[in-house]
């Protein structure tokens, strides 16, 4: 979050964007950026834990709690075709994820609690994040420095209450921290925000499944994740879901 915070700093910088704002939008994205760091500690232990795509897809569930928490605070009305969206893709994340609990391990079963916690936290985020992003004081890139900075503050503070170290072991790790910090961050974030501003939350928590489905991707391509018949069925189950959940005549 430090290398995403600088980047952000500096595109800023280069936009010339204001970092005004008014006082309640301030609040919702720090308050944002405190659920934020929460997420991404239960989210990269269940990393550890159960490996990257299926941690991914765990906290993807937000979609689910996303569209919960719409309707009981938002008042949003969800439609019969964004339910039926909702079944398809929970069917294709069964798909995926498909798993005997009885047979798993104690650490593995952590692994899917943390993931499922971490869906909460993120939807709690999005939600945050949107109700800012509705007031025209707020830019997205400003925006998303006021979510960064508490949140790494609070993961500054956590870490080393958790025994872990600041110190990055080699050349390899530090690029791969600023690839995170800048491509997945700053400009990811920068793209979700403005793009939230637009749309429904819980469209925009549906159109982001696509997060999992590709982290499953990459997962299968860089990590030798084995990927058979049922779980590519899964992936289109859930595309298929985005379609109909994002469609607008």
């Amino acid at each position: 979050m430090l290398f995403a915070g600088l980047s952000l700093a500096v595109l800023m910088l280069l936009r010339r964007d204001s970092p005004k704002m008014a006082l309640r939008p301030r609040v919702l994205l720090c308050c944002g950026g405190v659920i934020l760091a929460l997420d991404f500690m239960c989210w990269h232990r269940s990393i550890e834990l159960v490996g990257p795509g299926f941690s991914t897809l765990l906290a993807n569930f937000q979609v689910f709690f996303t569209a919960l928490f719409s309707w009981l605070i938002l008042k949003q009305k969800i439609s019969k075709m964004f339910i039926l969206a909702v079944v398809m893709a929970l069917c294709g994340l069964l798909f995926i994820t498909g798993v005997d609990w009885q047979d798993l391990e104690d650490g593995y079963k952590l692994g899917i609690f943390l993931g499922l916690l971490a869906a909460i936290f993120y939807s709690g985020y999005i939600l945050l994040v949107k109700a800012s992003m509705d007031d025209s004081s707020v830019s997205s890139v400003p925006a998303m420095l006021t979510v960064a900075i508490p949140c790494t503050l609070l993961l500054a503070v956590i870490t080393p209450l958790n025994g872990a170290s600041f110190a990055i072991p080699d050349s390899n790790s530090l690029f791969a921290l600023i690839g995170v910090g800048v491509v997945s961050t700053t400009i990811g974030w920068s793209l979700i925000s403005s793009a939230i501003k637009h749309i429904q939350a819980t469209v925009a928590g549906l159109i982001l499944l696509l997060q999992p489905t590709l982290a499953l991707v990459w997962d299968t391509l860089f990590f030798s994740r084995p990927t058979g018949g049922i779980e590519i069925f899964g992936i289109l189950l859930i595309l298929s879901a985005i379609y109909i959940g994002s469609y607008r005549k």
